[in-house]
């Protein structure tokens, strides 16, 4: 789906409804997707992590129904489904994080009837920017109303992650879905995991655009170089605990902290990695507040540097768009973002060098590797909304 605005989806979506169901929505639910300034691969590691929504959303129409029938649609797929309350079951198909939410409501609320349920979005899909997060935001909270089950930001929070980790199997954190809560407009998000707290970020800059450049790398290894990634660095961390005689948790640890374990260079480097990304978090943060591109810029380079040679979650594609957008006029700095082994780049362009900066890209990543990568150019949203 093109760009459109928030209004337009609803308008779209609300239309969708009526043609689908012949009848009007009565909730209406959206939650957006969202980058990752800086803090990658931090919050598992009980760090720091600066995210914000963007202008991208997951739209979750409901009206009720006075049986035990769930009839959905996914209105960007052209898939619908009926299913029973008492039916529900993950079959690994292409609804299964809808089931997921319906079942967790069901196994913790007393709830004895259907509804209608028109989910419509446009979060592009591989771009790491968290649409399955989104969703689970959107039709948790969507549930939550159509309901009429008491319920608040950090419940919704819970049961998105119980989703994830209980239902589907999947071993994530919660970086995702609490940027599609609590963002604010224009105020990032500064998220301590070591006990879920967070404060805004001022923000001053003025003048550029974030823009997302996929890669089209299949990202085939993510999930087990991922959970590869977390035993490295918890394994260092009980190493250096072992040596100290100490309970240090990772935002604890100092790099001088690292000498007790330099003969093992992975887990060396893994630590090495989280302890500098929170360090370079905390001047972000200052940063962002002056508006300072220049310094912004290079703590995204210092960033994309250390998940490149010490985190090695980079491939030879992201490489190439940052080293072609490093030749490029406008660019203030970039890193690869999200989990890594192909995916996305986010970067800082000057607003006056945007569309030749893109053209430039992309030209250069055609002619060495014969296709051309997307480009989303995004900007900063709120966090969930519901009519």
């Amino acid at each position: 789906m093109d760009r459109i605005t928030k209004n337009q989806l609803i308008s779209l979506s609300k239309n969708d409804f009526k043609k689908e169901f012949c009848t009007n929505c009565k909730y209406i639910s959206l939650a957006p997707g969202r980058i990752n300034i800086i803090g990658e691969h931090t919050d598992y590691n009980l760090g720091l992590a600066m995210p914000i929504a963007i202008d991208r959303w997951i739209c979750v129409l409901i009206s009720k129904r006075e049986d035990s029938n769930f009839n959905i649609c996914l209105s960007n797929f052209n898939k619908k489904s009926n299913i029973d309350l008492n039916s529900l079951v993950l079959d690994g198909k292409f609804n299964d994080y809808v089931i997921a939410c319906l079942k967790i409501v069901k196994d913790n609320f007393k709830i004895n009837k259907g509804l209608n349920i028109l989910i419509k979005g446009n979060i592009p899909i591989g771009f790491g920017v968290s649409s399955s997060a989104a969703l689970e935001v959107s039709l948790l909270a969507g549930l939550l109303k159509a309901y009429d089950i008491k319920h608040d930001l950090s419940s919704i929070l819970m049961l998105s992650n119980s989703v994830e980790n209980n239902y589907l199997g999947i071993n994530s954190g919660i970086l995702d879905q609490y940027a599609s809560l609590y963002s604010k407009k224009n105020e990032p998000l500064l998220i301590d995991f070591s006990n879920s707290t967070h404060v805004y970020v001022e923000n001053n800059i003025s003048n550029s655009e974030w823009v997302l450049i996929n890669s089209m790398v299949n990202r085939e290894l993510v999930n087990s170089k991922y959970n590869e990634r977390v035993k490295e660095c918890s394994k260092g961390l009980i190493l250096i605990n072992k040596k100290l005689h100490s309970k240090k948790n990772m935002n604890e640890l100092t790099v001088e902290d690292l000498d007790l374990i330099k003969n093992k260079k992975i887990l060396f480097n893994r630590l090495k990695h989280v302890i500098l990304e929170n360090r370079r978090l905390k001047l972000m943060k200052n940063e962002i507040k002056k508006g300072n591109l220049v310094e912004i810029g290079r703590l995204l380079n210092e960033s994309h540097s250390s998940l490149t040679n010490l985190y090695k979650v980079s491939c030879d594609e992201i490489e190439s768009i940052i080293n072609f957008s490093t030749a490029c006029s406008g660019f203030y700095g970039g890193r690869i973002m999200g989990g890594g082994f192909g995916g996305c780049t986010l970067s800082l362009v000057s607003k006056e060098c945007l569309d030749v900066f893109i053209k430039d890209v992309i030209s250069l990543f055609y002619d060495k590797y014969q296709y051309s990568p997307k480009v989303e150019v995004v900007r900063f949203s709120d966090g969930l909304e519901l009519k």
